[in-house]
């Protein structure tokens, strides 16, 4: 946009410049002077876009690699059965409040399936969500 502007102030004046002349020859270099000027001006524009560009590539080609890390990345994704809040534990799919709730009376848990035995969830609920339950003990994850 701004160098639009300027290319269109430029030419103005250039143009400006050739009107108040009288000799052709004098028009004629005023006017390649300020074409030159803006050729070099164009491509200066040019390669600041290029640079942005490539910019924009790396810093977005590292964003889909961040992205693509915490998503594959098991440990982020894991609820600790042991130390979740009722927020967490409630993220999970078929966990309400009372089954959060239930899990956090029954702490603690030797291993995350004690939440069966214990009777907060099913068998058929802790199949759905086992593989994002972990129960280590709360003084491990200080």
């Amino acid at each position: 946009m701004r160098t639009k502007i300027a290319i269109t102030i430029l030419s103005g004046v250039a143009l400006g410049l050739a009107a108040c002349s009288n000799d052709p020859a004098t028009t004629r270099k005023q006017a390649a002077n300020a074409t030159e000027q803006l050729k070099q001006d164009a491509r200066e524009a040019a390669g600041n876009i290029k640079k942005g560009a490539s910019v924009a590539k790396t810093d977005l080609t590292a964003a889909a690699q961040g992205v693509k890390e915490g998503i594959n990345d098991k440990n982020s994704s894991q609820v600790n059965v042991n130390t979740a809040s009722k927020a967490e534990l409630m993220g999970l799919p078929g966990i309400d409040e009372p089954k959060a709730n239930a899990i956090i009376a029954d702490r603690p848990y030797r291993s995350a399936h004690q939440i069966v035995s214990k009777g907060a969830v099913s068998e058929d609920e802790y199949q759905k969500i086992s593989s994002r339950l972990t129960a280590s003990s709360a003084s491990s994850q200080q």
